[in-house]
């Protein structure tokens, strides 16, 4: 047993030399490794020194020329014309650098040395040029529309530097000239074109309007056609007579200007009753205005053949744009068709005036089934006739007779008449009127719609009635009940 425990130490001891001598020499290997990699750094260090060397000497001689840089940033400049405006251009560092100024393709500094005065005033600059005091900016004085552009400033070096401004000179809009068509003065049916030559930077915007009913409106698309700084209507009448105006906007300002229309074409004759009745004997007046802007020359004619101021028959009431012809017939013959012509430049215009002894109808109007109407006549009616149809194309025309008013005022008489009786079940018809009196037949009014929904009957219901012969008295009732009683004992 003892000897057993001896061979298994022994064992472990040889197992453990056996252990630390590998140790060992695996160690004795890492540090040979070691020693290798420790000598390839010491061979690249004196390499870096070199390059550090080499690059210190490279750094000296460019520190000798140094790159100038522009801090300022690009911008874009707004101002007013007339003002004066400073273009920013620092430059770092300041010392020893030439700084070029110049627009589109035109040198205007280099340095502070600029071209001769004479180069200037054809540039159009002049002494309004400069570079402001002890800096590189470059400054413009009294600034004008055609200032505007793109600037650029720009270090004269091995590698140059520059940067670009963009300068709008701003002006209020100016209305140059506001024209119209043959100066405002024009004849109907012709084309009107009004202009308005603006000027102002920004470009400026174009309203335009007109006097309206003494209210300023402003022109459509459906009224006129607008190109550029133009507006143009075609085919004038004399309703766009007036005053227009062109209002100009740009942000900076507004400005506008106006100009007076005056749209003249032939005379316009205006009659109020196209039909007078009168008779023999009695006195009528028929009435006569002119719609012009100029005094136009009026004249009356009787079936065509003119009335001469002079005559004893008749006599002419002439007063600015309004005239009268009074008539006093005598005879039948006197009645007939009278005209009033109204003359000018442009041309002639006339309306007809019939003078009659037959009823005159006016205003026939109608209210659901019932009419009205005013009759004129000097003689006393005899009948009024009354003519309905139902709008139905295979519908005939019925005659009904109205019985004739009293006459309220003399010579007039007014008929209101319901249908509600003949329109049997409602519906829509067609009505006209025509009146005599002792001369003659008047002419047909003009027809207008009846419109009627007849009215529903109220349902008669059926009534008891109880005070009868068959009315049963209370002794009745008694036998009745007794009778019952018997039968049912049975």
């Amino acid at each position: 047993m003892e000897l057993k425990r001896l061979s298994i130490c022994l064992a472990f001891f040889v197992l453990a030399y056996i252990s630390h001598c590998s140790e060992a020499r695996h160690s004795l290997v890492r540090r040979d490794a070691n020693d290798d990699i420790f000598d390839e750094p010491l061979q690249n260090d004196e390499g870096i020194d070199d390059e550090a060397q080499n690059d210190g000497e490279g750094n000296e001689e460019e520190e000798d020329a140094v790159v100038a840089k522009i801090v300022t940033q690009p911008a874009s400049y707004n101002v007013t014309i007339g003002r004066t405006v400073r273009l920013e251009c620092k430059v770092s560092p300041a010392d020893d650098v030439v700084v070029q100024w110049r627009r589109n393709d035109t040198n205007y500094f280099i340095g502070t040395r600029k071209p001769s005065d004479q180069d200037l005033s054809t540039y159009g600059v002049g002494d309004r040029y400069s570079i402001a005091a002890n800096s590189t900016d470059l400054l413009i004085r009294d600034l004008r529309p055609s200032d505007s552009g793109v600037y650029t400033c720009e270090v004269l070096q091995m590698d140059p530097v520059k940067i670009q401004h963009t300068l709008a000179i701003l002006e209020s809009p100016r209305i140059v000239k506001f024209t119209a068509t043959d100066n405002g003065q024009l004849l109907e049916g012709s084309d009107l074109l009004l202009t308005c030559d603006v000027t102002g930077s920004p470009p400026p915007q174009i309203v335009w309007s007109r006097d309206e009913d003494n209210i300023n409106k402003r022109l459509q698309e459906e009224d006129a056609t607008f190109v550029g700084n133009t507006v143009s209507i075609k085919n004038v009448r004399r309703s766009h007579s007036g005053r227009y105006y062109c209002y100009v906007f740009n942000g900076v300002g507004t400005n506008q200007a106006e100009v007076n229309v005056v749209v003249r074409g032939k005379p316009r004759v205006h009659i109020s009753r196209t039909v007078v009745n009168s008779a023999v004997g009695v006195e009528a007046i028929l009435e006569c205005a002119v719609h012009d802007d100029a005094a136009s020359h009026i004249r009356w004619y009787k079936d065509g053949q003119r009335i001469e101021d002079s005559s004893r028959a008749y006599t002419i009431s002439t007063s600015g744009q309004r005239s009268n012809l009074t008539v006093l017939p005598l005879r039948d013959e006197d009645f007939g068709t009278f005209t009033c012509e109204a003359e000018n430049e442009q041309g002639s215009h006339n309306r007809s005036i019939d003078l009659v002894q037959s009823p005159v109808l006016d205003n026939l109007q109608v209210d659901g089934p019932k009419i009205s109407l005013t009759i004129h006549s000097h003689q006393p009616l005899e009948t009024i006739e009354l003519q309905l149809k139902e709008l139905d194309g295979n519908a005939e025309w019925k005659t009904l007779n109205v019985p004739v008013p009293q006459s309220s005022n003399p010579h007039e008489y007014q008929v209101d008449y319901s249908l509600e009786n003949d329109l049997g079940n409602g519906g829509k018809y067609e009505v006209t009127v025509k009146v005599k009196n002792e001369k003659s037949w008047s002419a047909h009014t003009n027809p207008a719609i009846v419109e009627y929904e007849a009215r529903p009957q109220p349902i008669q219901h059926a009534s008891v009635y109880r005070g009868s012969a068959h009315t049963h008295t209370p002794a009745q009732y008694f036998l009745a009940t007794a009778l019952m009683y018997l039968l049912v004992r049975m």
